[in-house]
């Protein structure tokens, strides 16, 4: 059986990944955002200049 502060250790190590994880989807969202949109101007005959996504890894 589990002590209890390896429990709020394990809980610990759950929020980090989450806040981790959450800002990955909070990026990914901007990001589809952002190509959704680019996509949309181009279907409409926009000149879209070529950007430079930076992705963090």
């Amino acid at each position: 059986m589990a002590t209890l502060q390896e429990l709020e250790q394990r809980i610990d190590r759950l929020e980090k990944l989450t806040e981790d994880l959450i800002k990955k989807v909070a990026r990914v969202n901007v990001e589809h955002f952002y190509l959704s949109q680019r996509v949309t101007a181009l279907e409409q005959g926009y000149e879209y200049p070529n950007p430079v996504l930076k992705t963090s890894s």
